[in-house]
């Protein structure tokens, strides 16, 4: 009985009416289910992963037909699921964006940026050359570059200078009803296009990093042994030297008063006295014949050496006293933003901060150093002030996986406020904006750098910020899918199906593989540098690929460098080639 009522389709309609909330509700949960199964299946290593929702979309799209689910809901899970993508990955690169571009950004991020300039230029040459719609053209450029934010963005785009037509004939925009048509032709061109064009975009990145092994005969292990090599080799890391003053001219200074503390990173910790150990504080004292323990950058420490005195013949941290150290978590609001000597703990409860752990990197607390949240500080005391000290900072790995609503909806209502702002440019038909893509992502990545504005933090953990990210582009790509599905498998059907595969495999191939020997050719950059640019500059799943030829990180420094800007710079593309071209 079940089954005949599970099989009657006139019952089931009955229950979930045509272009109810509700059956389209159902549609999301099924399209979210199945996608995710059918991306969890893995070929040789390699699966669709999220992706898969928009294909599994595409097929529930065809055989339910558009007109059973609700069009505003899709609509509204296609932005929102958009934003809440973009946002996160804001969040998770901001603070160490600047950073990884005054490191090793430069060189990295211009060779990034050439592959998406490149693309453009190709999407673009392509209608001029081939007749090709440009929002075909377009669809294409952010499929090919497997690039979901460019997609959404180039919908925005169409939309302001293909406005809506409201109830009653009323054009928003523009006058003429037969440019009333963004929407309809989004659907019609340039979704379907991209979804033509994706596949070969996730399968392209690796089809490129494979020629380019074999024609440079690279053995992936040994590269990542030489890169680990080379990083153990220029990795600073702080370290501690006991230091007996010798210098007559240091007899009675302070601490605060010697020239050479404030001219480097060091720190002195602890002093020895007259066979007692005590805490360094910028008031102290130092006489002839007293032991520094000084904390530093090992080429700095010997400077201060050789001014201070030599080398001591007993080591502080190994001689009996109250004095320990600990390490302190940076949560409490109160202590973020401030620097170490704002902080003034030597002063206030007679301990130093003498290292701080930040993102996996550690270097000395001078100070200057302005604290974040998550910071991983040592503190050096007795164990009361320690106690005291931690509780100052905060201390609790709680707050560091505490949920935080209240910054995620102001980030996103001053995201959709800049995304919305329109800026107009002379020889433009319509005025640019960052859209609902770029938006939200340049606003987390301001806000995560920044950190704390107020009683508000901006820090989101990491698993939240996972969550939301793949939370949102699940939401977008099943949009995708469900919009697309009927324009799909009519290009499918057609000639032109299979013409815009090869065009989208054009943009795809042709700029990766030009950069990869660029990049290898005149900069020297090692393969799985080279591997992670390519993967990092198609926001590219494909990544995983590189775990099959090395366990090595590297491929993930690279990609991580280059993802923000390049996230970024296509969904402005995108909206660009719509604006000037379409």
């Amino acid at each position: 009985m079940v089954l005949q009522l599970l099989a009657d389709t006139n019952w089931f309609y009955s229950v979930f009416k045509p272009e109810s909330v509700s059956l389209t509700v159902l549609i999301i949960a099924a399209v979210a289910a199945s996608g995710l199964v059918l991306g969890s299946f893995k070929i040789k290593g390699l699966s669709l992963g999220i992706p898969g929702v928009m294909f599994t979309g595409l097929v529930i799209a065809r055989l339910v037909g558009k007109d059973k689910f609700n069009a505003d809901v899709i609509a509204f899970v296609r932005d929102f699921g958009l934003i809440l993508f973009v946002y996160a990955v804001g969040v998770q690169v901001g603070p160490g964006f600047l950073a990884s571009l005054r490191k090793r950004g430069l060189p990295l991020n211009i060779m990034a940026a050439s592959i998406v300039l490149l693309g453009a230029v190709l999407a673009v040459s392509i209608t001029a050359a081939t007749g090709v719609d440009i929002k075909a053209s377009v669809g294409l450029f952010a499929g090919g570059t497997t690039n979901a934010p460019a997609l959404g963005s180039a919908e925005e785009a169409l939309k302001s200078i293909h406005p809506t037509t409201l109830p009653g004939g009323i054009v928003m925009g523009k006058k003429e009803p037969d440019q009333v048509m963004g929407k309809k032709e989004a659907d019609q061109l340039t979704a379907p296009a991209f979804a033509v064009a994706y596949p070969f975009g996730l399968i392209g990145v690796i089809l490129v990093m494979v020629v380019l092994r074999v024609i440079f005969r690279v053995k992936p292990q040994l590269e990542a042994d030489q890169i680990e090599a080379a990083e153990k080799a220029g990795k600073i890391e702080p370290a501690a030297l006991n230091i007996e003053l010798a210098n007559p001219n240091l007899h009675g200074l302070q601490l605060k008063e010697i020239p050479a503390l404030e001219k480097t990173s060091v720190v002195v910790s602890r002093v020895l006295q007259h066979n007692h150990i005590k805490i360094a504080t910028p008031e102290t004292r130092i006489h002839i014949g007293d032991v520094l323990l000084a904390v530093g950058e090992p080429k700095e420490l010997e400077d201060f050496r050789m001014i201070v005195g030599a080398r001591a013949s007993v080591d502080l941290r190994s001689l009996p006293s109250q004095i320990t150290t600990r390490p302190v978590l940076v949560t409490h609001r109160e202590a973020l933003g401030q620097t170490v000597d704002e902080l003034d703990l030597p002063r206030r409860l007679g301990v130093t901060i003498t290292r701080v752990s930040r993102m996996g990197i550690e270097f000395t607390a001078v100070g200057n150093l302005r604290l974040q949240f998550g910071d991983r500080v040592r503190v050096v005391g007795e164990a009361e002030s320690l106690e005291a000290a931690a509780k100052l900072l905060g201390d609790s790995p709680r707050e560091l996986n505490l949920p935080r609503l209240l910054p995620i909806f102001i980030g996103i209502l001053l995201g959709v406020f800049l995304g919305s702002l329109p800026i107009f440019v002379p020889g433009l038909p319509a005025p640019v904006k960052l859209g609902l893509a770029s938006g939200p992502m340049i606003v987390a990545i301001i806000l995560a750098r920044i950190g704390r504005i107020g009683p508000v933090i901006w820090y989101m953990p990491h698993n939240a910020s996972a969550l939301l990210r793949e939370f949102g582009i699940v939401l977008f790509l099943i949009a995708v899918g469900l919009n697309a599905g009927d324009g799909f498998f009519n290009a499918l059907a057609e000639p032109r199906g299979m013409y815009w595969l090869g065009l989208g495999a054009v943009i795809t191939f042709v700029p990766l593989l030009l950069v990869g020997l660029v990049a290898r050719l005149f900069f020297k950059m090692h393969y799985l540098h080279v591997c992670g640019l390519l993967c990092g500059s198609m926001t590219s799943p494909s990544l995983a690929f590189t775990h099959t030829m090395t366990p090595s990180e590297a491929p993930a420094v690279s990609f991580a460098t280059v993802y923000p800007l390049t996230m970024i710079l296509r969904v402005l593309v995108a909206q660009l080639i719509v604006l000037v071209f379409a």
